[in-house]
């Protein structure tokens, strides 16, 4: 069952998902979408309760009735509800790596210490966590794993011949497509 569905704009996919599913709950960015979707949902009579922001986003993760957090929010602010919902013991389904990038030991400790637990849905990120043992337990040494190498998917460099690599500038590498 989908309690609350979320979304940064885009209010026509939001507006089909909350009709096909009824959450709950929707939350937009800012309170001119949320008051647009409030009235058309109102217009085909579906219950979905509409709130805005970033509050709200965090609201979401710690509700009593959900049970798993989708984190898929881009950039920074994808790492407050991720965090909530770390606290508030979630099971996580991890689909960016901003809460592991910017706060990696503080996001993974409100995991351990809150008994949530984080599944890698991101692709590299997902690849990984299947190829490790049933019984892993975060200590790759006692899982009889030495290292772990992840290989790009081939981002802006897919074609460039190895011999140019070398002279690759830090933008031309964060220039992803």
């Amino acid at each position: 069952k989908v309690i609350a569905l979320c979304a940064h704009s885009q209010i026509d996919r939001l507006f089909e998902q909350c009709v096909e599913f009824k959450p709950r709950y929707a939350v937009l960015r800012d309170a001119a979408l949320a008051d647009q979707l409030r009235t058309r949902l109102r217009a085909v009579s579906c219950p979905t309760e509409v709130e805005h922001g970033p509050d709200a986003l965090v609201r979401m993760a710690e509700l009593s009735e959900v049970d798993s957090v989708m984190a898929a929010i881009v950039g920074a602010a994808g790492l407050p509800p991720a965090l909530a919902a770390a606290c508030a013991g979630k099971r996580i389904l991890l689909a960016n790596k901003e809460a592991l990038v910017m706060a990696g030991p503080v996001f993974m400790r409100a995991v351990r210490e809150n008994g949530a637990s984080l599944f890698p849905v991101d692709s590299e990120h997902n690849a990984i966590f299947q190829s490790l043992p049933n019984d892993f337990s975060g200590d790759l040494s006692r899982s009889g794993v030495s290292s772990i190498l992840l290989t790009a998917s081939g981002g802006p460099f897919r074609n460039t011949p190895l011999k140019d690599l070398d002279s690759v500038s830090p933008d031309q590498a964060c220039a992803h497509p």
